[in-house]
């Protein structure tokens, strides 16, 4: 070997390189760097063997550095088109079988450089020429010479194809990133066509030589204007990454592309690709013949039987538009709804019983409260009878009746009045349940109806020794209510508040009023009610423990139905209560 001035930029070269796939590997994750690093190594690779070449001496040294340069030579058109596919986010666009044919020929091609001692297939000769401006190695090439030219050259074209076909539809914006791919990328290769032909100055090879400035092109184009991290990146992301299965077809509806969804859920391989709808098997055969109309979008929910399994799948038809507005394909989108049918099936199912027992509540609601209003009457009617011929005889018979007797008549009277307040409340609340109970508004005065039920308070607070106090600080004298449901809201309320509260004690019904409502609050001396027990107090049938149940007589039907009374009124009501404390009940009512 001797120093050769000509290898200093092919070392160069090398080293730049080197440098250069040092800081690409901050791009390993964006797509088509994997196979631009890789195809960078090949080409220092054989540059860096080619400079040893042009500084050899014997025909020895010449065929070692020679073989060497093969390893890089072989797979560097391999590798640029696999670079185009992942960069144009195609990666699946050469089917298997033609990707292992490519190999085969790259391997080939090797084998037989390293062994073309013993055939003719790629060198016939080989030889070391001295007219140039320093010893190359010469040959005479063979079959195998010429079937690794043209699968090189098919490999340039395809990718380049793939880069040309990517700037095409891609918008205006992002043109000039893939420009100076395309660029970057065309370069060595063209000056490797020139030395494939034979037709490189004074011998020399000068696809090596054009490595460095190729090389710093594309980086420029990795580094500066982030080419990986955009077009390409955001395909990747909207194509490769869809949860559905995406599949496009060209107008001819063949074939062309597919994502992983697609391949993952089997709808579609790498055996499909150039294959029209048509021949696709059952059911997606029919499934994406669908829509023959490529040039409007629409979308069908379909139910197809696979494996004895029902499946429903929605299918999503997109046109694909050139610049000019022309249909060039189609993207099919495939989405497996079969959950969401499924649950929609069992959400109508359950709307459907759901409906049927509402109906059938509802019809057995009105029932029962046609039964509680008809026997309410029916009841009244002789209970009216007991009492006031109970009432009649203790008038009556005032002296004629011992203690006894007039103890168990007089027992008689107050069961059936008693009876008969229960009957009325539950004549009351089957009314408002059935919504049959209509509120007569009219204009009423207040302080009368208020001084009405203190009087027909009076009564129960006397037997127990209770003051009644009214506090009425109220500047309304007129408001328009129900006369007879307000004072059955007062007199419950009331009644309840002397019910409850100890002997001896007092009773406070404060009246207040503002421009809009008037407020009532009635405040007792009783033991008060604590918070859980409080949630209770307006249910129908609500009442607190079992001890107050035997300490006071009721059926839990007051306070619910006072709630209602107040509610059809458009007002509110609420109770504030401290156990040991009493309670006070308020309920406003808008004056219109």
């Amino acid at each position: 070997m001797y120093f050769n001035i000509y290898s200093l930029p092919l070392f160069t070269s090398c080293f730049i390189i080197c440098v250069l796939l040092y800081y690409l590997k901050d791009y390993r994750t964006t797509p088509g760097s994997k196979y631009i690093n890789l195809l960078l190594c090949f080409i220092a690779f054989y540059s860096f063997f080619y400079a040893l070449e042009i500084s050899s001496t014997s025909i020895e040294m010449f065929l070692l550095f020679y073989k060497m340069e093969y390893i890089g030579v072989s797979f560097i058109p391999l590798f640029f088109l696999l670079f185009a596919m992942g960069y144009s986010g195609k990666k699946n666009w050469l089917p298997i079988p033609l990707l292992a044919l490519f190999t085969g020929i790259s391997i080939t091609t090797i084998l037989f450089v390293f062994t073309t001692e013993y055939h003719v297939l790629y060198h016939r000769s080989y030889y070391i020429n001295y007219d140039g401006i320093f010893p190359v190695f010469g040959y005479d090439p063979g079959m195998w010479y010429w079937i690794h030219f043209s699968y090189a050259n098919l490999c340039i074209i395809l990718g380049l194809s793939l880069l040309l076909g990517m700037l095409q539809g891609t918008l205006p914006v992002f043109r000039k990133q893939i420009s100076i791919v395309i660029i970057g990328s065309l370069m060595p290769f063209l000056t490797l066509l020139i030395h494939l032909s034979g037709m490189d100055p004074w011998g020399i090879d000068p696809a090596p030589f054009s490595l460095t400035l190729s090389a710093i092109i594309i980086f420029i184009g990795f580094t500066r204007y982030k080419l990986f991290n955009l077009t390409p990146l955001a395909r990747g992301l909207l194509f490769e990454n869809h949860p559905d299965s995406v599949i496009v077809f060209d107008k001819e509806q063949r074939i062309v592309d597919y994502n992983n969804s697609a391949m993952k859920s089997r709808y579609i391989g790498a055996r499909n690709i150039g294959m029209h709808v048509s021949e696709l098997p059952e059911p997606w055969c029919t499934v994406l013949k669908r829509k023959p109309d490529k040039s409007t979008r629409s979308s069908i929910d379909v139910r197809e039987t696979i494996e004895r399994l029902d499946f429903w799948f929605n299918i999503t038809f997109l046109p694909l538009h050139d610049k000019r507005g022309n249909t060039m394909g189609q993207m099919v989108i495939i989405s497996n709804i079969t959950e969401r049918k499924n649950a929609e099936a069992d959400l109508r199912e359950t709307t459907v019983k759901a409906n049927y027992l509402a109906a059938k509540a509802e019809t057995a609601n009105i029932a029962e409260s046609s039964f509680l209003a008809n026997m309410s009457h029916e009841l009244r009617t002789p209970l009216n009878s007991i009492i006031g011929f109970s009432d009649i005889l203790l008038e009556k018979n005032i002296g004629a009746l011992n203690e006894k007797q007039t103890r168990y008549l007089s027992n008689v009277s107050n069961s059936g009045k008693h009876l008969l307040c229960v009957i009325n409340d539950i004549l009351d609340i089957s009314k408002i349940e059935a919504g049959k109970m209509e509120l007569v508004h009219e204009n009423i005065h207040l302080q009368k109806t208020v001084d009405d039920v203190l009087t027909a308070c009076f009564s129960l607070a006397a037997r127990k020794d209770i003051e009644l106090i009214l506090n009425m600080d109220c500047n309304i004298e007129v408001i328009k209510a129900d006369k007879l449901r307000l004072e059955q809201i007062l007199y419950n309320l009331l009644s309840n508040a002397v019910k409850f509260s100890p002997n001896n004690s007092k009773v406070t019904l404060n009246i207040t009023s503002d421009d809009k409502k008037v407020i009532f609050e009635i405040n007792d001396a009783g033991e008060g009610i604590s918070i859980d027990d409080q949630e209770k107090l307006f249910t129908v049938f609500g009442q607190l423990d079992d001890a107050n149940n035997k300490r006071y007589a009721g059926t839990g039907l007051g306070l619910a139905i006072v709630k209602k009374l107040v509610e059809m009124h458009t007002g509110t009501i609420w109770v504030e209560s401290k156990v040991g404390k009493g309670s006070t009940f308020s309920f406003e009512i808008p004056t219109e």
